[in-house]
C-alpha cells in the first residue's frame, strides 16, 4: 500500500452508531461530510487529487455505505458522528461540508467550531421549507420500490432543478447509484425543513471560511451561499466556472483548486505530518 492509498477506519458516534470514513493521502486533514445522495466513494477522485497535500477523510453518513444507522434520526446525530470524526482527524482539520452535509456541519460548529470550514452550497431554508408538502409523494414513490421516480420527484421538488437538467441527469452512470440512496432522503428533507432559517446564530462563527457556489447551480441554492457570506465575519465565497452542485464529481481539479488556494492561506495548528514510508 502506497501512502496516498485510501485506507477503511471506523469511529463510534455517541449514540454508539458505527461511522465509516475512508482517509486518503497524508498532510492536512479535510473532513468531507457528504449531501443526501453521496457517500464518500463519491469523494475519492477529489481525494486523490489532494492527496499529496491533504489526508481526506471522507464519511459514510450514517444509513449508507459501511456506516450504521439508527432509528431515530437528527441534524444533531449527525453532528455528534462528525464529531468523532472530528476526533479521529486532529485538531487542524479542516471541516468540509456539501448540500445536505453542509448543514450537518453548521450544527456541529455551532457547538464546536473547526479550524477552519469549507461550505458548498448548504441548502439553508430561506424561502420556506424546502421538502414541506412534497414530501409525501416521494415517500410513497419509496415505499412502492419506485426508487427511479423517487429520485425524479426529489430533483424536481427539492433541488427545483429544470427538467432539461434531469433529463439529461438521467443519461448518466450516476443516476442509479443517487436512485439507490433515496429511501434516508425524506427524513433528510424533514430535518433541513426544521432547520431554520435565523443567519444571525453563525455570526459567531469567527473563522476562516470558504463558501463554493458552482456557476450552473440552481438560483436558491447560491443565494444562500451569498446570503451566508455576508452573516459569516471571515469568509470568502468562490464560483467555479462551468460547474453546478456536483463539482466533486464533474469538475474535481477546479474543486480541488479552490480547496488548496483557501487553505494555503490558512495557520496550521499542528506541524505537518512527516511522509510515512
Amino acid at each position: 500500500m502506497t501512502a496516498h492509498a485510501p485506507r477503511q477506519a471506523h469511529v463510534t458516534s455517541t449514540d454508539g452508531t458505527k461511522i465509516a470514513v475512508t482517509i486518503t493521502g497524508q498532510g492536512r486533514p479535510l473532513v468531507v461530510s457528504p449531501g443526501a445522495l453521496n457517500a464518500a466513494q463519491d469523494w475519492q477522485v477529489l481525494a486523490d487529487l489532494l492527496a499529496p497535500r491533504f489526508a481526506t477523510y471522507a464519511i459514510d453518513r450514517r444509513g449508507r455505505g459501511a456506516s450504521g444507522d439508527n432509528g431515530e434520526h437528527t441534524i444533531q446525530r449527525e453532528a455528534d458522528d462528525i464529531a468523532a470524526v472530528l476526533g479521529l482527524a486532529g485538531p487542524d482539520a479542516i471541516l468540509l461540508g456539501h448540500s445536505y452535509g453542509g448543514l450537518v456541519t453548521l450544527a456541529h460548529a455551532l457547538h464546536q467550531p473547526p479550524a477552519a470550514f469549507i461550505l458548498y452550497e448548504p441548502p439553508i431554508p430561506l424561502g420556506g421549507p424546502v421538502g414541506g408538502d412534497a414530501i409525501a409523494p416521494f415517500e410513497e414513490a419509496v415505499q412502492a420500490g419506485d426508487l427511479d421516480r423517487a429520485l425524479t420527484l426529489g430533483l424536481r421538488n427539492f433541488l427545483r432543478f429544470p427538467e432539461e437538467a434531469i433529463e439529461e441527469f438521467r443519461q448518466t452512470p450516476f443516476w442509479a447509484i443517487r436512485a439507490s440512496m433515496t429511501p434516508t432522503w425524506a427524513r433528510e428533507m424533514r430535518a433541513m425543513d426544521s432547520f431554520g432559517d435565523d443567519l444571525a446564530r453563525f455570526a459567531a462563527l469567527d473563522i476562516p471560511t470558504l463558501l463554493v457556489i458552482g456557476e450552473l447551480s440552481p438560483r436558491w441554492l447560491t443565494d444562500v451561499s451569498r446570503r451566508l457570506h455576508q452573516a459569516l465575519p471571515d469568509a470568502r465565497l468562490v464560483e467555479i466556472p462551468g460547474e453546478a452542485h456536483d463539482a466533486f464529481l464533474t469538475g474535481p481539479h477546479a474543486l480541488a483548486d479552490a480547496i488548496a488556494a483557501f487553505a494555503g492561506g490558512l495557520p496550521c495548528l499542528l506541524k505537518p505530518l512527516r511522509e510515512q514510508d
